[in-house]
């Protein structure tokens, strides 16, 4: 079940937001072979004066880190990010300079997911 927390300066438009979610999973899901409901995203939106970036990024920066069962080659975790970074610059327009992606290898010991069932959420 890969895990994914997408870190960005915010906020953002709400279309830009549903862009970002939507090719994440989609990239994810393609490079890895993974079933759409066995994968997580989610986005974290920092205000601006909370983020310190060097001069050479933008408030477009976004920063990847996808958590994930160990035993998948560096060649198919390159293609992943070649994908990524291919789906975030057509929509929603994220130049590939501005993102950094972070994959972190996990055995089932180290990250422990249950399996769950779709339903509704309980009321809070």
């Amino acid at each position: 079940m890969p895990l994914v927390r997408i870190d960005i300066v915010g906020p953002k438009d709400p279309g830009w937001t549903t862009a970002l979610l939507s090719e994440t999973r989609a990239a994810v899901s393609n490079a890895f072979d993974v079933e759409d409901e066995r994968i997580v995203v989610r986005v974290v939106e920092t205000p601006r004066e909370r983020v310190s970036l060097p001069g050479c990024r933008t408030d477009r920066f976004t920063q990847i880190e996808v958590v994930l069962y160990e035993g998948r080659s560096d060649a198919v975790k390159a293609e992943f990010v070649r994908e990524l970074r291919r789906r975030l610059a057509e929509n929603p327009g994220i130049e590939s300079c501005e993102i950094a992606v972070d994959l972190r290898d996990r055995t089932k010991t180290e990250l422990d997911v249950l399996p769950g069932r779709a339903g509704p959420s309980p009321s809070v």
